[in-house]
């Protein structure tokens, strides 16, 4: 902006100031009739030309105005938006140039946070490491003790399993001493039935004989209480034939 205004304080100075000055000529310049400078390494000498020296004039006379070509307007106005357009751009890439510098404030930053968020994630990925690894050796350990106690209870079992053949085979034995036993007592049971079906049915036949015994005793009984009675009836005298004595049994 600054450049802008100082470009068209220039062109507007000239435009104003360079028409109206005019350049005046000595008598001494070149183009100048009868007269001429040169230097002094020229000639060795006050440096006036070899010609004719005339007298001096009574009046000084001036060189014919000759005026210059001016600037027209539209050399003005074209220098002018030039100057403007020149200014545009250099406020164009100033824009730029703040626009591209934010972009680098802008990926800074957002560099900033990714190298921040991967350092975070590469601490989190080291500590969920250190617990996976940490999970795993217990996991390793818990399978050793697995194996361990599955070990052990296999031994546990192989010695159960003898103690239970031992115990099998004894109950076993036990079973076959009781089977034995029970069959003894069971022919013993047979031949105790059978010595007691004896005995019951020689009771049952002793009983049976007893009641026909004791029923011929009781009639016996009889006829000797009534013989007494005639006896008594008739002089102590019974009737013949009739006995005076009866023999009975003794569970008669």
């Amino acid at each position: 902006m600054y450049f802008q205004q100082v470009l068209s304080t220039i062109l507007l100075f000239n435009v104003v100031y360079g028409a109206d000055t005019v350049v005046k000529r000595g008598l001494l310049e070149t183009g100048f009739y009868g007269g001429g400078f040169n230097s002094f390494e020229s000639d060795g000498y006050n440096g006036v030309a070899s010609i004719p020296v005339l007298p001096h004039p009574p009046i000084a006379f001036a060189k014919p105005y000759l005026a210059r070509p001016g600037i027209s307007p539209g050399e003005i106005a074209s220098a002018i938006q030039a100057a403007k357009e020149a200014s545009s751009l250099v406020m164009e890439s100033q824009r730029r140039v703040q626009e591209a510098k934010e972009a680098v404030l802008h990926q800074q930053h957002v560099a900033s946070q990714k190298q921040a968020q991967a350092a975070l994630a590469l601490q989190k990925t080291e500590a969920a490491a250190a617990v996976q690894q940490q999970e795993a050796k217990a996991a390793a350990t818990g399978l050793i003790l697995a194996q361990q106690r599955l070990a052990q209870a296999k031994g546990e079992v192989a010695e159960h399993q003898k103690i239970a053949a031992i115990k099998e085979a004894n109950a076993a034995a036990i079973i076959q001493k009781s089977a034995s036993l029970a069959a003894a007592n069971i022919q013993k049971s047979d031949d105790a039935a059978r010595k007691l079906n004896a005995i019951q049915y020689s009771g049952n036949e002793a009983l049976r004989q007893a009641a026909s015994s004791k029923d011929g005793s009781l009639s016996a009984t009889s006829a000797a209480v009534a013989a007494a009675g005639n006896a008594d009836r008739y002089g102590g005298y019974s009737f013949l034939g009739s006995p005076k004595f009866v023999a009975l049994q003794p569970w008669g």
